[in-house]
C-alpha cells in the first residue's frame, strides 16, 4: 500500500496539498490512507460510486484528522443522500459540502454547499481539498492569530492556487512549498495572512503596517 500511496501523493492533483500539510499541520503518511481494496469493499455494500478525486482523496487521508473547524466525513458513513455526497462537515454541524450523484464520471467534480441553490461553490475537488486544509491553518486562532492585509498586500508574484465564489486563495510558491498563504474575501472584504517562517511573518507584519 506504502508505494501506492507515495505515488498518488505525489501525482499532479494532489502533491501541493499533501506537501502543505507535512510543512505547515505534521506528519503524513500511509497510515492516513486506506488500501483500494478496502475502499472498494465499503462502497460496494452501499452502494456508491464517487468521482475519481474523491476516491483518491479518500484513499490518501480516510483516516487522518485534519484538526480545525473541518471534518471529513469518514468512508463508511458516506451516503447518497438528495442527489449529493456529502464529504466534508463541521464541528458545530451547520455546513455540509459535497459532490453531485450526477457527477460521478467525472474526474475532478465541482462541489456544492447544503442549502445553496446549486450553486458551484469550488470549482473542482482537488481545489476545494486544498482550500478546505489552507482555510484551517490559516484561521487557527489557537496556534497563531493571522495578519490582516489589505488588497494591496497582495503581491503580484503570488499564485491564486484557488479561486471560489467565497474568495481567493494565495500562495507565494506553488503549495507543496509555500511558506506565506493569504485568503481574501470577495469584493472589499477582508484579507488575511499567515507565514510559516520567520521570514514570512516579518514580510506579513511589515505589509500589515502599511496597510493601518
Amino acid at each position: 500500500m506504502t508505494s501506492n500511496w507515495n505515488d498518488l501523493a505525489s501525482s499532479p492533483r494532489w502533491r501541493g496539498a499533501v506537501g502543505f500539510v507535512r510543512n505547515w499541520v505534521g506528519p503524513f503518511d500511509s497510515d492516513q490512507g486506506m488500501a483500494p481494496a478496502e475502499l472498494d469493499v465499503i462502497l460496494r455494500a452501499k452502494p456508491l460510486n464517487l468521482p475519481a478525486a474523491v476516491r483518491e482523496w479518500y484513499l490518501l487521508a480516510a483516516n487522518w484528522n485534519q484538526g480545525g473547524l473541518n471534518v471529513w466525513i469518514r468512508p463508511g458513513v458516506l451516503a447518497a443522500c438528495g442527489g449529493m455526497v456529502w464529504v466534508l462537515g463541521d464541528t458545530g454541524g451547520i455546513t455540509h459540502w459535497g459532490v453531485r450523484v450526477a457527477d460521478a464520471g467525472i474526474a475532478d467534480p465541482p462541489v456544492f454547499e447544503l442549502d445553496e441553490d446549486d450553486e458551484v461553490a469550488f470549482p473542482s475537488f482537488s481545489r476545494f481539498v486544498a482550500a478546505m486544509i489552507v482555510n484551517d491553518v490559516l484561521f487557527d486562532y489557537e496556534s497563531e492569530e493571522p495578519v490582516k492585509l489589505t488588497r494591496d498586500s497582495i503581491r503580484t508574484d503570488m499564485t491564486c492556487f484557488v479561486s471560489s465564489r467565497y474568495g481567493d486563495f494565495f500562495a507565494d510558491d506553488p503549495l507543496e512549498s509555500a511558506t506565506v498563504v493569504i485568503f481574501a474575501y470577495p469584493g472589499d472584504g477582508p484579507v488575511y495572512g499567515k507565514s510559516r517562517t520567520p521570514e514570512g511573518r516579518l514580510l506579513l507584519q511589515r505589509l500589515h503596517l502599511k496597510s493601518v
